[in-house]
């Protein structure tokens, strides 16, 4: 039996226990998401070396036999981008299903007063609109967050190797950025989920009154 859920918690605790039934699905999809972008790091590393050294120096076999390693390689990130697009957005839909369920059970609970308050046409936008917004979040918004970071931190280990003094400016510029996005919008993704994971609550819709 699945435990019930504590709809007054901290909204970023509530988010996750959304992802603990589908927790396989989870990991599938964060694995693939990994190997996909590593072997996008790996490309033109592997490319670089080949043309640099092994070219110039007449290591055919090795050339060849680096190629195939690549062309595998390749069809393996393919595979792994479609688990990412099949089976991510398949947990997502069973992310949605399950907060879905859990708003309308709650909505059956509410008194009449409250529906007297709240226009039905908000009430259905949130259920709807805004609710895909939080599943699309479920979904895009942990794997964009590794593979970012694993692309920007691999991006400037693999040009550390190549120009270091470089490697540092555009890690300082880098920084940064960083900041600026923290300072200006590292609030939003927990405004958004205080006003959509859930119609009740001590973060989530009130009753209102009608105008």
């Amino acid at each position: 039996m699945e435990k019930k859920k504590d709809f007054t918690a901290h909204p970023l605790r509530l988010f996750a226990a959304y992802y603990r039934p589908h927790l396989g699905l989870f990991l599938l999809d964060m694995a693939c998401a990994l190997i996909a972008t590593a072997a996008d790091l790996i490309f033109p590393y592997a490319t670089r070396y080949t043309l640099n050294t092994m070219l110039p120096n007449r290591l055919f076999h090795a050339f060849f036999l680096v190629m195939a390693l690549m062309a595998l390689t390749y069809v393996l990130q393919a595979v792994c981008k479609y688990v990412v697009t099949y089976y991510g957005h398949l947990m997502g839909v069973r992310i949605e299903a399950d907060m879905r369920t859990d708003i309308l059970t709650h909505m059956q609970t509410l008194s009449f007063s409250f529906f007297d308050k709240n226009r039905t046409g908000v009430l259905m936008s949130r259920i709807t609109n805004d609710l895909f917004s939080v599943t699309e979040l479920s979904h895009h918004g942990p794997e964009i967050l590794m593979t970012s970071a694993i692309s920007i931190l691999g991006g400037f280990a693999i040009l550390a190797t190549i120009c270091w003094p470089l490697a540092l400016i555009l890690l300082a510029v880098g920084l940064v950025f960083l900041m600026l996005f923290i300072w200006f919008l590292g609030g939003a993704i927990g405004g958004m989920i205080n006003g959509l994971i859930s119609l009740g609550g001590k973060w989530c819709y009130k009753e209102v009154p009608a105008e």
